[in-house]
């Protein structure tokens, strides 16, 4: 009936997988749970898991990134439908599997689900990633698909799949919703949230920030990512001329700018300003690479 499938990369799933097994035994369904390892240089013991009736751990030795990752999972699955899980989750539904099951009866629609962060927080060095997540990527994902964990059936993921050319971090998701709204399959969002307990330190962040940008750069010259917010409000900005304004402004307080989001208490807003103009910049040295 169902494949769980978790893209593991550097992170404990043994709480997460046991919680699964738990809750998909409990209502007595066919299931499967597959982990693979994405070239994971710790894997905290998640071997253990196999120990477990209907768990296949695999370690592949090489990373593949998102895309591949994902695609390889739904090959060794073996079930009609696929429940994609990220690895730095913690359930904190008991009916969480129970929700998804109640949706197999609907074909042709892809579940998806909400992402949660904690309330409350110590300001450390990895403030802006949970400040950022709680007060704008949890409330966003209500109206835009998010992969963190979806269920879709394997005859649709088959026709379309993640992009295997897509190596680099960041909007592999969003190239897959848009393929397959192109092909007119519906998206349902489920009040079924999961606890993203994988919170990046500052510096980290605001790298793999950068690197999602640099890569949606390269992904639109392919792709049709109009319906993207960075995209639509630059696109704004560069038709009356006030792109060149921002690039400046941005230039000029990069660095302090900086030096706000990895204190312990960073600002969205500032953030907000430092993706865009990183954008705005990027996508001009892009066009215009001498």
């Amino acid at each position: 009936m169902l494949s769980i499938l978790i893209p593991c990369y550097n992170f404990n799933v043994r709480k997460l997988v046991k919680e699964i097994y738990k809750q998909a035994n409990s209502i007595n369904i066919q299931y499967e749970i597959i982990c693979i390892e994405d070239g994971s240089k710790k894997t905290y013991f998640n071997s253990k898991i196999s120990e477990l009736n209907n768990v296949n751990y695999i370690v592949n030795s090489r990373n593949i990134g998102r895309s591949q990752m994902r695609n390889l999972l739904a090959e060794k699955a073996k079930y009609d439908w696929l429940l994609f899980i990220d690895c730095d989750s913690e359930i904190i539904n008991k009916n969480f599997i129970l929700k998804y099951i109640n949706k197999i009866k609907h074909c042709n629609t892809i579940f998806y689900g909400g992402t949660q962060y904690s309330i409350k927080h110590k300001k450390n060095d990895n403030t802006l990633h949970w400040k950022y997540g709680k007060n704008v990527e949890s409330k966003r994902k209500k109206k835009i698909f998010s992969s963190h964990h979806f269920m879709i059936e394997r005859k649709i993921f088959n026709t379309i799949n993640f992009d295997n050319k897509i190596k680099k971090y960041g909007h592999e998701d969003t190239v897959f919703y848009n393929q397959l709204k192109e092909r007119k399959y519906k998206f349902q969002y489920l009040d079924n949230t999961l606890l993203h307990i994988g919170i990046e330190k500052n510096k980290n962040y605001i790298k793999k920030t950068k690197q999602s940008i640099n890569n949606l750069i390269e992904l639109k010259e392919r792709y049709n990512l109009s319906n993207i917010k960075i995209i639509k409000i630059n696109k704004i900005l560069s038709y009356f001329y006030i792109n060149y304004i921002l690039i400046l402004i941005y230039s000029k307080y990069e660095k302090k700018i900086y030096k706000n989001l990895t204190s312990k208490n960073p600002s969205i807003i500032a953030f907000q300003f430092y993706k865009l103009g990183y954008y705005s910049k990027k996508l001009k040295s892009f066009k215009n690479p001498n």
